[in-house]
């Protein structure tokens, strides 16, 4: 992977009050428009530090196929048992992220659909996307673990469980800053 040239963008300092988020899916919103989410996290950071975590299973609203079961390990009875309604999910995660000034995602596209589809509203210009300000436009765009690995960050918990890739997005956004990007 090429990395891009550092923009320091941030001037070498986190934001005072930010957020990185976190969606696991039925599916593709682009492939498939009714694809819901399952999983929703944040966690809120006051400059590198991380201050809290949230996540919650939430009813989809559509089928669970048996791809994205294997692939996240989150059953439909996992989700009847301790899920809530998008209602709930969107009240949770709207006032978590009251007072942030950015919201950081690896796939921040990915992610902008699954706040839309919660109905949880973040400005463009509060939103932050490291996979694509990771490398140059001409460069494919890296996968979370490629863009750990190509960093050094480490990975506390199981991948593709929102508030493990939530915390993994906030750690290369956390380099990223270090770095100068």
């Amino acid at each position: 992977m090429n990395l891009a040239p550092p923009s320091d963008r941030f001037r070498r300092a986190h934001p005072g009050r930010w957020a990185a988020i976190d969606f696991e899916t039925t599916g593709i919103w682009s492939r498939d428009p009714s694809t819901g989410v399952i999983e929703a996290a944040a966690v809120i950071y006051e400059g590198p530090r991380e201050v809290s975590a949230w996540s919650t299973l939430v009813h989809p609203e559509t089928h669970l196929s048996q791809f994205i079961m294997d692939l996240t390990k989150i059953t439909p009875e996992m989700i009847d048992a301790a899920g809530v309604d998008r209602g709930v999910a969107r009240q949770q995660m709207t006032d978590l992220l009251q007072g942030v000034e950015l919201v950081v995602a690896h796939n921040m596209e990915f992610d902008r659909s699954g706040l839309r589809w919660l109905g949880v509203f973040v400005p463009p210009s509060k939103q932050y996307c490291t996979m694509l300000n990771l490398v140059p436009e001409t460069e494919k765009w890296p996968k979370l673990s490629e863009a750990v690995t190509e960093l050094g960050i480490e990975v506390d918990g199981q991948p593709h469980r929102a508030e493990t890739d939530a915390r993994t997005a906030g750690r290369i956004f956390i380099e990223m800053v270090r770095r100068g990007y």
